[in-house]
């Protein structure tokens, strides 16, 4: 057909893949004979064309705790071993659902060309639902933030979309990448006929869209994934002959980025707001909680704070007599699945460090490195940076200690620069500078200019480096004095290094006050203290006696909450996922309310709500699990105030992925939402023969039978297993779900096959509503028949997604 790359049939030959098959010790020899066949087949041609290895997701995502990165690494490590000896000359991980396996598999394969002394590029591809974002909830632009860092050949979307739906993404992800972009998609939006495959889009409607995506700046590799034919590509190299792709032309602004949202590292108007609260040093309430391993009110610790508005988290963990590696690596884990916002690791500890690295699918911040200890510290944790794609704090230390004046401030700050830049490679605007400041209430004369000193050092910091950040712990200026008075000390202080150039700030953002809105008196007094006018202790005696009796008008959390009724509590924290709050709340609740409202309509809306959300992809997967646990722990605690007979957890659901299927992420978050509202969910696993549903059928007198499987080919399992059940004379209940399902199959070749009810479930909350109705015996089935009948004469037919529909 003329291609330039022939990719090897080497998607899945990862271990943890092949172990499904009883084969995970293969993957290196399978890999290396699907990159050897390749090349072969191109030797024997005699055409010239290059062999792309190519590397899939897997069946297990990382950003939510199906695998650690350490076994994606080792895993993808020994199937680029097996592509390199097979002879591939290019690396593409594609399809690629959750940037933490990117990375991953990137340090794999980079470690990988390292040992082998080979030089092979790398490229990466994600496949973008029709909602724009992967399966985990990661945007093109976002997904473009994350990997700018990182020495790769390309950047691009495949497999999910056809190429109508693509260009939208390709013009957004054109727009923040410097770096080539790829494009193999699917031959229109696959459709299920009778259960099997059909791509509708003909080679030269498929050639005529794609060709014309080289009008977009940076568009440099197309292709065709799923549907296309020899014939396809061979109509799409007649109509890009000749043609020279553009140059990339995108522009990424220096940011960082959870797995959900970019944040500019330059605010504006500036700062940047770094939440304070996640350390244990500093925070006595984050400290017991985590003393307590109680990790759920950690989490509320960083939720309050993304409520006030914090652009990102520091994470510090580090406290006498704990465990930094295991605290840090439970904590982060938990952050990056469940906070939008990015996080900032803080450590003196690389190791703590990298293993924070290691739970992080964003672009984080590290907090820090110095010269304490000479270069070895410092070049470990430069190092790490530019390993997993980080921003770095940089701190004005060296083997003298804390630099106190402006001079020597920017002397460590000159010397930190050169070496972050030239003997690591950093960009420039992935350094920030903490030029460091210590509290001014001592009372001690050598301490009198400390806040001038940093003021001034942020100034000329500025002026020398412009392209570099800044920041600073600007409550460290106010230790030692009234928690009242800090506020307003901590505020102006804020303000001055602002106005100095101050690009970010470690601070609890629930206690600053807006400039504009302190008087100015108290303005005036701050002021003297911060540039100590006086030149005497006088303006810090002057500060304790104005700001004795003083308070700053502060909203409290709770305070915001008076205004909520009880009800709409109860939605807010469910919805917020907040389950320590509505545990304390549910205590009260359930005497005011009836416990059977609370879960059959307020916490039941709540989870509606949730569903729309998630379906108008306004929340992220990670948020809906959140949500659901909050539901299951709600539910769980008010089962012993409700009648017997409405005990939400007396219905069984057998859910398995039928036989010759091994993808179980969706029917095990699937698990995991039933279950978390109450109903008792008995998993088989994958692979599942029609035999081991009846048998667990039988054995726990369910109530209902779930099957999942995201093949189309599983959809005629379903229809044969429908067929097997009709003959043991079983009419229970069915759910089905899965990509390649519709209603319309379902009307057409599954109701004829079987005598009881049949539910087509698009996503969890449809099993939700489906197991509702069976509990409760609602179940007619010519209006279950005539109603999805009717939603599916007003649906597509098209399965939206591929791999990402899993979640289906």
């Amino acid at each position: 057909a003329g291609v330039d790359i022939l990719k090897t049939n080497t998607f899945g030959s990862l271990p943890w893949v092949l172990d499904e098959y009883g084969i995970g010790d293969r993957a290196q020899e399978l890999a290396y004979l699907g990159a050897k066949i390749a090349k072969e087949t191109i030797s024997s041609l005699g055409v010239n064309a290059f062999v792309g290895g190519s590397l899939g997701p897997g069946t297990k995502l990382p950003s939510l705790g199906h695998i650690s990165y350490d076994e994606l690494y080792d895993g993808y490590k020994i199937a680029a071993f097996g592509l390199i000896e097979g002879g591939a000359d290019l690396f593409l991980i594609e399809t690629s659902q959750d940037p933490l396996q990117i990375k991953a598999a990137l340090h794999a394969c980079q470690d990988a060309i390292l040992e082998k002394s080979v030089d092979i590029p790398i490229s990466v591809s994600a496949t973008i639902e029709t909602n724009g974002s992967m399966l985990i909830g990661t945007e093109v632009d976002v997904l473009a933030t994350i990997l700018e860092p990182f020495d790769i050949f390309s950047i691009g979307i495949n497999c999910g979309l056809g190429p109508k739906e693509a260009r939208k993404f390709l013009l957004r992800l054109s727009q923040c990448t410097s770096k080539p972009i790829s494009i193999h998609a699917n031959a229109g939006l696959p459709q299920n006929r009778g259960g099997c495959t059909f791509y509708p889009m003909e080679p030269e409607e498929f050639a005529d869209l794609e060709s014309r995506f080289l009008e977009i700046d940076g568009v440099a590799l197309l292709g065709g994934c799923c549907g296309t034919t020899p014939e396809h590509l061979s109509a799409l190299k007649r109509k890009v002959e000749g043609v020279i792709p553009k140059k990339p032309n995108g522009i990424q602004e220096p940011s960082i980025a959870s797995l959900f949202q970019s944040v500019p590292l330059f605010q504006n108007p500036a700062p940047l707001l770094i939440g304070e609260r996640s350390n244990a040093t500093g925070s006595k309430a984050f400290r017991e909680l985590l003393l307590k391993e109680d990790y759920e009110g950690v989490l509320f610790v960083a939720q309050a704070q993304v409520k006030k508005l914090a652009h990102l988290l520091d994470v510090s963990v580090a406290f006498a007599g704990r465990d930094e590696i295991k605290d840090m690596e439970r904590t982060v884990a938990l952050y990056s699945q469940k906070i939008p916002i990015p996080l900032m690791p803080d450590s003196t500890n690389p190791d703590a460090l990298e293993v924070a690295l290691k739970q992080i699918g964003g672009k984080a911040i590290i907090n820090s490195a110095n010269f304490e200890d000479g270069n070895e510290k410092f070049d470990r944790v430069c190092a790490l940076a530019k390993r997993y794609g980080a921003a770095i704090v940089c701190l004005s230390i060296d083997e003298q200690g804390m630099a106190k004046s402006r001079k020597r401030k920017i002397e460590i700050v000159k010397r930190m620069h050169h070496r972050a830049t030239t003997v690591h490679g950093l960009s420039e605007s992935d350094i920030i500078f903490d030029v460091l400041t210590f509290t001014i209430a001592s009372g001690d004369e050598e301490y009198f200019l400390a806040g001038v000193e940093t003021i001034e050092a942020i100034r000329e910091l500025k002026s020398i480096y412009p392209k570099c950040g800044s920041t600073l712990g600007i409550s460290n200026i106010s230790f030692g004095l009234d928690k009242n008075a800090r506020i307003f000390l901590n505020s102006i202080f804020l303000h001055h290094c602002v106005e100095a150039g101050l690009s970010s700030a470690i601070v609890n953002s629930a206690h600053l006050l807006p400039y504009s809105k302190i008087e100015g008196e108290d303005i005036r007094i701050c002021e003297d203290l911060i540039f100590n006018r006086s030149k005497s202790q006088k303006p810090l005696f002057d500060f304790i006696e104005h700001f004795r009796d003083k308070s700053a008008d502060i909203a409290s959390e709770d305070s915001l909450l008076e205004n909520l009724s009880t009800e709409e509590k109860i939605e807010l924290f469910l919805i917020d996922g907040q389950k320590d709050k509505m545990l304390e709340l549910l205590e009260v609740a359930k005497d005011s309310i009836n416990p059977e409202k609370i879960v059959n309509e307020i916490l039941m809306g709540a989870m509606k709500i949730v569903g729309e959300r998630f379906g108008n992809g306004d929340m992220q997967l990670p948020f809906v699990l959140q949500s659901a646990e909050v539901m299951k722990a709600s539910v769980d605690y008010l089962n012993r105030y409700l009648p017997k007979k409405s005990k939400s957890s007396s219905s069984t659901l057998v859910l398995g992925t039928v036989k010759g299927d091994v993808h179980d992420v969706g029917k095990n978050l699937v698990d995991i939402i039933l279950s978390n509202n109450g109903f008792k969910v008995v998993n088989i696993g994958i692979k599942a023969d029609i035999s081991d549903f009846i048998k667990a059928y039988r054995e726990n007198s369910a109530d209902a039978i779930g099957m999942s499987g995201l093949l189309v080919k599983s959809t005629m399992v379903m229809k044969e297993n429908l067929e097997e059940l009709k003959r043991e004379g079983i009419e229970c209940p069915i759910l089905l779900g899965g990509a390649a399902l519709n209603r319309k199959f379902i009307d057409e070749h599954c109701r004829s096959v079987y005598d009881g009810a049949i539910f087509y479930c698009r996503d969890a909350f449809d099993g939700i509503k489906a197991m509702g109705k069976i509990e409760k015996n609602e179940i007619d089935l010519d209006s279950l028949e005539r109603e999805t009948k009717e939603q599916s004469s007003n649906e597509e037919e098209e399965i939206e997604g591929s791999l990402g529909s899993v979640i289906y």
